[in-house]
């Protein structure tokens, strides 16, 4: 089973996905500390448990773009998140990749080549369509709900990223 997962330090998106690109199971991590070591600590025995609990045979991440970060703390939180997922891995002898934004967007189709689909809402939109339309899942893209958590984009996302890694 692949498990792949769209990071970030107060929600990341996870899915459980079959060999044959069926979904097994997906969902969040919602962290609720208020610092970020918390939320990393938080995440990282959540996924740990998933690992446990389920026979994961690779895990695929979104590689952190140091260099594209308007914040270079969430540039740093996110690389040292990376870091967390990727202990799991070394402490299970699990398998990992990790796929540059624009690469695992490309293999999906989701990244249209232009300057507008470069952009955040963009993305996010589009992978919620995407999933909609491979899946039929429902999802439900809100860029104006995101604090509150009323969006499924980080789900769509970490569903896309198992779904390139298998038709890689």
């Amino acid at each position: 089973m692949i498990l792949g997962l769209d990071m970030a330090t107060k929600k990341t998106g996870f899915c459980l996905m079959n060999e044959d690109k069926t979904i097994y199971h997906y969902g969040l991590i919602r962290t609720e500390g208020s610092e970020t070591k918390e939320r990393m600590k938080e995440i990282y025995q959540s996924i740990k448990t998933i690992v446990e609990k389920y026979d994961i045979a690779h895990i695929v991440l979104e590689d952190v773009p140091v260099n594209n970060h308007n914040n270079l703390k969430t540039g740093k939180d996110l690389s040292i998140l990376q870091g967390v997922i990727l202990s799991i891995c070394f402490e299970n002898n699990l398998n990992y990749t990790l796929y540059n934004p624009s690469s695992w967007r490309t293999i999906i189709g989701t990244y249209n080549g232009t300057r507008e689909g470069m952009k955040r809402d963009f993305q996010k939109r589009r992978a919620v369509e995407v999933v909609n339309e491979i899946y039929n899942l429902g999802f439900i893209y809100n860029a104006t709900e995101t604090k509150k958590r009323l969006t499924d984009d980080d789900k769509a996302e970490a569903i896309l990223i198992a779904l390139a890694y298998l038709k890689d």
